[in-house]
């Protein structure tokens, strides 16, 4: 009896974990270093660099989670996060360090030009004490910068 009891109680507990066991992320890797030429209705025309890191931890399925700083033209960077489905991608990014932050909100249908490259066009809203600011860039990723590795030395 206390055979069975065990039994019962350890295909119920693989079951359960079964259930909640969330899928691996299987969705496209949008990880790399884009340059960004945009307009805004404030500043006018600008480029920026933005670095898009996918969050394998929190990423599941078709959704990736990414880490995202945007580097300006005078070396100031803003941090945020973007999140993926398919072809379409988000973005929520802190205009500043301070506890008053001001957010840029943005949209963007990303694709794969024929030298393998991603690009987008993000579509954004910065809030601010006003009207507000909006714009959009257009970002192409760059050349992956690896390192060779050096040939072993021979003794």
């Amino acid at each position: 009896m206390k055979r069975a009891i065990l039994t019962s109680l350890l295909i119920t507990i693989s079951t359960i974990q079964l259930a909640e066991a969330k899928p691996n992320f299987v969705g496209a890797n949008y990880s790399g270093t884009y340059l960004c030429k945009g307009n805004n209705s404030k500043v006018g025309d600008y480029q920026v660099v933005a670095k898009l890191t996918l969050n394998r931890a929190v990423s599941r399925g078709s959704i990736g989670i990414y880490d995202l700083a945007l580097e300006t033209e005078n070396s100031f960077t803003y941090k945020g996060k973007a999140v993926a489905n398919a072809n379409k991608i988000a973005f929520n990014l802190s205009m500043s360090e301070v506890s008053s932050a001001e957010f840029s909100t943005g949209i963007a249908n990303i694709s794969k030009s024929g030298a393998g490259k991603f690009s987008y066009t993000n579509h954004y809203y910065e809030v601010d004490s006003n009207v507000g600011t909006y714009g959009q860039e257009t970002c192409v990723m760059q050349k992956s910068t690896k390192t060779a590795k050096k040939p072993a030395k021979s003794v």
